[in-house]
């Protein structure tokens, strides 16, 4: 009965069944992106409903609108998965550390709002084409600089374009690169730990000077070097960051070698495990901890990296909308159009800021010495 109720409604077998907290998130989650496709549906956005709009602008309708989809068919599954997991567990005597951790979690506010955030502006992101009541790049000369009003809410720029839009889509880019930069500096980083904190010796000392070596540089140079030679754009900015910014290496192997000094270390090796089987199955599990409050704070530190960038007009080039860039135009308008630097700066701090305090919540909930 659950299933089928799950089936008509993810979250109504949840109901049935009396797991009512994870009913709420299921029937939330259905109802969020529910109310963006009637958005989308009543401003005729979603791509198989626009006609004769350009090119670029269908891309965006195309990415929203698959990932829309994608994402109501993931609740449906999502909750049956979830109710055949629930259905299946056995009684448990005691927990399990993630359960720990999530619980933790729950009962923390800083953590939560953390989430909030980042889950506002990853929604922006997600469907900028949905949610910007103009295109981001179409200039309107008659209303320059207008201030905000009722059709421009945060006012328009010197080339009369719509500061709102602008600041939706600037979340993609911002997002993008920021995620992207900081996904490489996990994987490099990640493995470069692993190398050195697990092998030590001539290997550990190879890794930790090029690790000192690439932190002599000073990062400006390294970016006006690297973008000299290989040109200005979105996929050398990614590398240029998840090169430089490879911190979690540190971290990575300071585990490590606490870590496979440990018994079951010892044990394991003593059974003849692979190397590579006891540095991802045994000694990476337990070093994932420190590297996730340690890319979640990253996010943000590239965030705000870009965005320095982009203002200086080493960045995301113009026309792209680009928080750094709106604050770059807005330097000089700053006495007549303050609402031109305002809501990129906000939007940066807030970006910035729940990123910060879930990281610094994730550290505070991963810490078994704070259990």
């Amino acid at each position: 009965m659950r299933y089928a109720l799950s089936l008509i409604l993810p979250g109504l077998g949840h109901l049935y069944a009396g797991f009512y907290t994870r009913a709420m998130l299921f029937l939330a989650s259905l109802v969020i992106h529910g109310g963006i496709l009637g958005l989308a549906v009543a401003r005729g956005q979603l791509v198989w409903m626009a006609h004769g709009v350009p090119a670029r602008i269908l891309k965006g309708y195309l990415f929203s609108s698959l990932v829309l989809v994608a994402f109501l068919g993931l609740t449906w599954v999502l909750a049956l998965w979830d109710l055949y997991r629930l259905g299946k567990r056995p009684e448990q005597i005691g927990q399990s550390y993630w359960s720990l951790v999530g619980r933790r979690f729950r009962k923390d506010p800083k953590g939560l709002v953390g989430v909030g955030i980042i889950f506002m502006i990853l929604y922006l992101a997600l469907f900028s084409p949905f949610f910007a009541p103009f295109d981001p790049i179409k200039m309107d000369l008659i209303n320059v600089r207008a201030p905000p009003s009722p059709k421009h809410p945060l006012g328009t720029d010197h080339f009369g374009r719509d500061i709102l839009s602008r600041v939706i889509y600037g979340s993609r880019t911002a997002l993008g690169i920021g995620v992207m930069a900081t996904l490489l500096n996990m994987l490099l980083g990640g493995i470069l730990g692993l190398l050195g904190g697990f092998y030590r010796g001539p290997t550990d000392a190879v890794v930790m000077r090029f690790l000192e070596i690439l932190n002599s540089i000073p990062f400006l140079l390294f970016a006006l070097l690297a973008m000299s030679i290989f040109g200005s754009s979105i996929p050398i900015l990614i590398l240029v960051l998840g090169i430089f910014g490879l911190q979690p290496a540190r971290i990575i192997r300071s585990e490590v070698l606490s870590v496979r000094e440990e018994d079951y270390i010892l044990a394991a090796k003593a059974l003849g495990v692979s190397t590579w089987r006891l540095i991802f199955r045994h000694v990476f599990p337990n070093a994932i901890a420190s590297l996730l409050v340690t890319t979640t704070m990253s996010i943000g530190v590239n965030i705000v990296t870009v965005a320095g960038l982009s203002f200086l007009g080493f960045g995301v080039k113009p026309p792209t909308p680009d928080w750094g860039n709106m604050l770059g135009d807005a330097q000089e308008f700053f006495r007549t159009a303050w609402w031109m630097a305002v809501f990129p700066g906000l939007s940066i701090v807030v970006t910035v800021f729940g990123f910060n305090i879930l990281g610094d919540s994730l550290r505070d909930v991963m810490d078994p010495r704070l259990k």
